[in-house]
Order: structure tokens, then sequence, then C-alpha cells
């Protein structure tokens, strides 16, 4: 191992990354709908939590999941089934709900982009019955 590349091995700094950040906005396919969800991938720059957070696409999220310096998550988010919690005539969840499992999917995501429910405040965006 010559000089050079014993200081690059110690110095491990990440690699360049020149991309440009490409929003995105989903369109729920058909077939989403008949699924009931879809997948949204959102990065936020690591260290500044008051960072504009970004929807991206499945494959960008993937390099800036290797990039130290953005946090990165995924939801499922429900596009279709019922609004409200429904429950059995004994008082069980049947089914939590559009509403409810947006909002829990958002919390989830609280220690990685903790603005994000700020980011999705229309819990039944993309919604349809």
């Amino acid at each position: 191992m010559n000089n050079n590349e014993r200081y690059e091995k110690l110095n491990k700094k990440p690699p360049k990354f020149n991309k440009q950040i490409k929003a995105f906005i989903p369109t729920p396919k058909e077939d989403d709908y008949k699924r009931g969800y879809l997948q949204r991938y959102f990065i936020q720059k690591s260290n500044d939590k008051s960072a504009p957070i970004f929807e991206v696409k499945s494959s960008d999220v993937s390099l800036y999941r290797k990039n130290p310096y953005y946090s990165t998550g995924t939801l499922k988010w429900r596009i279709s089934g019922p609004k409200e919690t429904q429950y059995d005539n004994v008082g069980n969840i049947k089914d939590k709900g559009v509403l409810e499992s947006n909002r829990i999917s958002i919390s989830l995501l609280k220690n990685e982009i903790p603005n994000l429910k700020f980011y999705l405040p229309n819990l039944i965006q993309f919604y349809k019955i």
C-alpha cells in the first residue's frame, strides 16, 4: 500500500456527492389503490433538522442512504380503505383507518426526520374510496 492509499484509507472521507436533489411527487396507480398503500421516500440533511425535506424516487433514496450527510426515511402511505378507525360490535379495532395509519407511519420516522409531520399535513393525500 502506497502513501496515497494509506492516506485515503485513514481519512475515510465519504465519496463525493454532487447529485442534485430531485423532488418527486408520486402518482398512485390502480394497483396501488387495490393494494391500499404506496411506499414514499424522504430525505433531509442530517445536520440540520430544520432543513427542507424532499420526497424522492425509490432509486434516489438508496444513493442518499449511503451518505452520512443525509437522513432518509421510507413509509407506507395508505391511500384506500376506511378513513376512520373501524370497530366490531364488541369494540375491538377491525381497521385503523387511513387517517390513523398515516399518522402512525409519520410518527415511526420521527427519529430520522422529525419535522415530517409538517411536510405531510394532509393525512388523506392521494386517498380514494
